[in-house]
């Protein structure tokens, strides 16, 4: 039975780094904005690096059409604090130590990684029945089977019947710049038979549908349950046929 991953050494880490933030809070020169200015611009150029399964700045990406005649988008990531950066790549260097932790483990099933303006499906285990792909066309019409709002440090769980061919559906109305959870599904027998973890950067697009099949193994009394691992805001998850 595979267990519910929960982040305590990096729990550690961030408690560390909360005491030594307050040790040097008085040192630091102030912002010259808003955190949330700098970290929406910041976001843009969040990329996927499928061959580590991490997020990555590449400050070379081209935002919009006209980034290749005058690059405004460059020189608006030029005019970032160099203060909310920091911060901002910390917050994404804590999502992808914890995706890389998860991946060691050889316990997830598929991980799922959005950045401002797409989401891509990565298979944690090739050599299952287990299947999570991006969902190309949306039904007009689906019938909800379950739903959960996740939270921060708190496991929730709900109990549906269906069948092994499913749309997951993942909306992500965090207020962090990062977010990162943990979603696992089975039955009575096995609670945690399958474990997907979602993680992405804030965006304008915070909905993205899936196709799901679970294997054979898992019952039609299915169980999905799943929390929040990192950021603030709640990230809801629900299933429909």
């Amino acid at each position: 039975m595979k267990r519910f991953l929960l982040p305590t050494m990096l729990g550690v880490l961030s408690l560390l780094a909360s005491c030594s933030d307050d040790n040097t809070m008085f040192n630091e020169p102030q912002a010259i904005r808003a955190y949330e200015t700098d970290a929406r611009i910041l976001s843009q150029f969040v990329e996927v690096d499928k061959t580590t399964g991490t997020y990555v700045l590449n400050p070379d990406k081209k935002i919009t059409a006209s980034d290749y005649v005058i690059n405004r988008s460059r020189e608006e990531l030029m005019e970032v604090s160099q203060i909310n950066k920091d911060r901002f790549l910390r917050e994404m260097e804590e999502v992808n130590n914890q995706l890389s932790v998860v991946k060691r483990s050889g316990l997830t099933s598929a991980f799922i990684y959005s950045t401002q303006t797409a989401d891509v499906v990565i298979d944690g285990d090739k050599d299952d029945s287990f299947i999570l792909s991006r969902l190309i066309e949306e039904p007009y019409t689906r019938n909800r089977l379950a739903s959960l709002t996740l939270t921060e440090g708190e496991r929730k769980s709900t109990n549906f019947f269906s069948q092994s061919d499913m749309v997951m559906t993942v909306s992500a109305g965090n207020s962090s710049a990062f977010y990162c959870a943990q979603v696992t599904l089975g039955d009575q027998n096995d609670k945690d038979a399958e474990i997907i973890y979602i993680s992405g950067v804030k965006s304008f697009i915070p909905e993205h549908s899936y196709r799901l099949v679970s294997p054979s193994i898992v019952d039609s009394n299915k169980t999905i349950s799943g929390m929040t691992v990192i950021g603030a805001g709640n990230i809801s998850v629900s299933i429909s046929r």
